[in-house]
Order: structure tokens, then sequence, then C-alpha cells
């Protein structure tokens, strides 16, 4: 696996095009509480399935990169 510095990582997530794909993936996150709380208790499993895609999402966002000190 190829491995990336966390300065790069950091530039990337400040780049205009990673911006507006993390702004894509919490719009998606709202959507999908809108239709949680729209439809919760309905059908178990796709509660199961709407929460899942929320939880992955969220990962998405808040994944960052942690580099151990070089001594």
């Amino acid at each position: 696996m190829a491995e990336i510095a966390k300065t790069e990582f950091e530039e990337w997530q400040h780049h205009f095009i990673t911006k507006a794909y993390y702004s894509a993936v919490l719009e998606r996150i709202e959507e999908l509480k809108e239709v949680l709380a729209a439809s919760a208790g309905v059908d178990a499993a796709q509660d199961n399935l709407v929460r899942g895609m929320i939880r992955a999402f969220r990962e998405v966002v808040q994944f960052s990169v942690d580099q151990e000190e070089e001594t």
C-alpha cells in the first residue's frame, strides 16, 4: 500500500475539489438523517441500512492521517 505524508494529506483536504466532495458527503448525511427521521420504525432492515450509510459517510469526512514522529 502506498504511503502518504501527513502534510500531503492535509494539502489534499484543502483542495477545492476535495472540499466540494466533503460538502456533497455532508449533504448526503443530512438527507439520510431526514429519511431516517421520516421512516424510522417502518422497516428495521432499512433503518439499519440508512444508519450504516450515515456512519460510513461520517467516517469519510472524519478520516485523518496520524504519522508517528520520526526519530
